[in-house]
This record gives C-alpha cells, sequence and structure tokens, in this order.
C-alpha cells in the first residue's frame, strides 16, 4: 500500500468514527475542533475531509439530522414544540422555526398538521432526511444504462454504526463459500436493498448480499433470488476500505442527484464489490454504489397527475 493510499483509508476510517460520534448525540454541542482532534487532524482538514467523504459539512450533517428527529417527533407525538426543539438541540423554539422553515419550507406546526408535501421528501423510509443540492459540494458519478440481473443472495440483518454487515468474519466466510459453489461461473459479488435503513443505527436493516448474475441458476448456497430490473442507474465509486462505504452511501443519496436533473425511482440498490472483504484497507476504487434514476421531470409530472 502506499503512503497516500494507507492515509486516505486512515482518513475514512477517522471520518466515519465522527460521524458516529455524532450520531450518538445529536443535541450535543460538537465543536469541529474536538471533533478534528479526535480524527488527529487540523479543523480545516477534517472540514474539507468531511465534506468530501459525507457530501456535507459538519454543521450541515448535523442539523440535518436534528431537523429529521424533530419532524419524526412532530408527526409521531403529541410533545410541545418547545419540548421538541429542545430534545432535538434546539435552545428555543423560534430556533428550531427559523431552521425547519429554511430546510423543510413550511414551520414545524404546519408539518406536525399537513405533513410533508411528496415532493419535498427524501427517499423511503427517511422520508425527512432531505437530499442536499449545494453547488458547494463536490459529487461526481456515472450515468448507465444497466441490463437485467438476477441477484442470489442470503439475508444479513442489523446494522451498526452506519454498517450493514456487523458480523464481518460471518459474512465474508458466506462469500467464501460462495465463490467455492460458483466456479468458473460468471459472476459479480454484490448486496442488494429495497430500501434504505431507517436510521444510523437500524437492528432491523436487511442486506440481501451475494452475486449478481445474467440468468438465474441453480444454487445451494442461495436462500433466494431477486431480479435486478433494466434501466438507468446513478454509479458511484467508493475509494478505500469496504468498512467505511456508508459513507460513499451517504454521499451518493444525499447530494448530486437533483444537481444532475435525477430522481430515485423504485427499484433495488446495489453495491458491487472490486475487492474482498477480508482485503486490507487501500485508497484504491474498491466498490461501485447503483441507484435507480430517472430523470427529474419525469418523476414530478408523474406527482402532478396523481
Amino acid at each position: 500500500m502506499s503512503a497516500s493510499s494507507e492515509r486516505f483509508a486512515r482518513a475514512q476510517v477517522r471520518i466515519a468514527q465522527a460521524c458516529a460520534t455524532i450520531e450518538r448525540d445529536i443535541t450535543a454541542n460538537h465543536r469541529i475542533r474536538d471533533l478534528a482532534r479526535a480524527a488527529g487532524m487540523a479543523p480545516h482538514h477534517f472540514q474539507r475531509r468531511f465534506a468530501a467523504m459525507t457530501g456535507e459539512t459538519v454543521a450541515g450533517y448535523l442539523r440535518s439530522r436534528r431537523l429529521e428527529r424533530a419532524a419524526i417527533l412532530l408527526c409521531q407525538s403529541d410533545s410541545r414544540i418547545i419540548d421538541i426543539a429542545l430534545d432535538c438541540g434546539f435552545e428555543t423554539h423560534a430556533a428550531l422555526t427559523r431552521a425547519f422553515k429554511a430546510h423543510f419550507g413550511i414551520s414545524p406546526a404546519v408539518l406536525r398538521r399537513d405533513g410533508l408535501d411528496a415532493q419535498k421528501q427524501g427517499a423511503q423510509p427517511r422520508s425527512f432526511l432531505k437530499p442536499v443540492e449545494s453547488n458547494s459540494l463536490e459529487v461526481a458519478c456515472d450515468v448507465v444504462d444497466m441490463p437485467a440481473q438476477w441477484l442470489c443472495w442470503r439475508r444479513a440483518t442489523g446494522m451498526v454504526d452506519g454498517r450493514y454487515f456487523p458480523d464481518m468474519d460471518t459474512t465474508q466466510a458466506a462469500f467464501a463459500a460462495l465463490e467455492d459453489e460458483l466456479g468458473d461461473l460468471a459472476a459479480t459479488f454484490a448486496s442488494g436493498y429495497p430500501q434504505g435503513p431507517s436510521g444510523f443505527d437500524d437492528q432491523g436493516a436487511v442486506a440481501y448480499f451475494g452475486a449478481l448474475m445474467d440468468e438465474k441458476r441453480k444454487l445451494d448456497w442461495a436462500e433466494g433470488w431477486t431480479p435486478i430490473e433494466a434501466g438507468s442507474y446513478a454509479v458511484f465509486g467508493h475509494h478505500g476500505p469496504l468498512t467505511t462505504l456508508h459513507l460513499t452511501w451517504h454521499r451518493a443519496a444525499r447530494v448530486g442527484l437533483g444537481r444532475l436533473g435525477l430522481a430515485l425511482r423504485p427499484g433495488w440498490m446495489v453495491e458491487t464489490y472490486l475487492t474482498s472483504l477480508a482485503e486490507p484497507a487501500e485508497g484504491r476504487l474498491s466498490a461501485l454504489i447503483h441507484l435507480p434514476v430517472e430523470k427529474k421531470h419525469v418523476r414530478e409530472s408523474a406527482a402532478s397527475s396523481r
């Protein structure tokens, strides 16, 4: 591993740890200098790395999480708005209302009464985690037409600190068994997701991991098969260790599609692996994330016709 690759991989791990620190207590006053010190970086370098790897500034990341939590409480509880504000890290009712209007375009009271317009929602099941379309944040992807494929899979349940596959040893052993059974058959190791997780730590989140193949075959390894539909997919590259793949997922789902005139369409999201789960971390391209997309005006036209 080159020195630059090693530094990149180390930085990814530290940014992932910073995200986990923020998520454990979103009401805390997370100061950039403290997060940077814990990551072993200068504050300005930490901020640049954080934005590059997550697609959001530290302040934006924290604000969006607090507002997501506030929106959920407004819809699922009878708590007073001032109590929700305090529970979500805002010092006053007015502070929550200002941030809420800037983010969602409506006040907390209106959201509680009317809900959030479908065109302003994020992807399910986190409808209140809205995409970010800031022109100041960089995001790159390719839009490709993928043929129809089959995903043979086993289930893995649970998410810890934003990562699927909390039991990596078991997952690695399962992939090794699949590789043995596949032999010379053409296949790409992959995981599929009918929807994203409900939160950063979602014990019920399910990943369907296995391999993509051109046709369905008899495999003793597989618990099931799912067709992955042909169509347009936005493809985002992940560089570095697979244990930090959730950072690229976050950037892919949160940033950039709107600037490209794209919207998520119904369909499975897929990640494909270019390296072994057990391989040492490097800064090279190690996985690809495929999001099913369509032109934004198509989605908006469909929504307006309903």
